[in-house]
């Protein structure tokens, strides 16, 4: 038996989301509404009031976001617009492609101390104007994907 440490059970259990980083996204909007996914409307993005990106504060950072349904998956399409992003970075090194799957939490802060503890850093994070909050984890290391946590606001039914 391992002695590596793993996460608590059901951390994943409420995965809902596929995250692709574009370059062009109303470009990208087209070629998915084509076959057949959409409409596409705005994503959390457009409502952060704060982000991190690497540890330092971002205040000027921006990623454009749009999200449709796919069945129970919800796909969002996110292009880097300003400053520093994980999006524009992972564009930069790999080209376009799935950026981060996400999951809902109820308690942010403790999974990103359990986060923690498993040896995952946050490389962004950031607060919306609903109270709502996401958290990007460094799990890259196998297959290049970005695991998010994130936590509804008051918006959110």
């Amino acid at each position: 038996m391992s002695d590596e440490k793993s996460a608590k059970k059901g951390l994943w259990d409420r995965t809902y989301q596929v995250g692709v980083a574009v370059r062009d996204l109303d470009q990208a909007i087209s070629f998915y509404e084509r076959l057949g996914i959409g409409p596409f409307t705005e994503g959390p993005s457009a409502h952060s009031v704060m982000r991190k990106v690497y540890g330092e504060d971002a205040p000027d950072t921006r990623v454009s976001g749009k999200i449709a349904q796919m069945g129970n998956i919800e796909f969002e399409l996110l292009s880097p617009v300003a400053g520093r992003t994980v999006q524009g970075d992972f564009i930069d090194e790999r080209g376009e492609g799935i950026v981060h799957i996400c999951g809902y939490t109820d308690d942010l802060d403790s999974d990103i101390e359990e986060m923690a503890r498993l040896g995952f850093e946050i490389i962004s994070q950031g607060e919306f104007d609903d109270g709502g909050k996401f958290a990007y984890f460094d799990t890259r290391e196998v297959g290049g994907v970005v695991l998010e946590l994130f936590q509804t606001g008051s918006s959110w039914g």
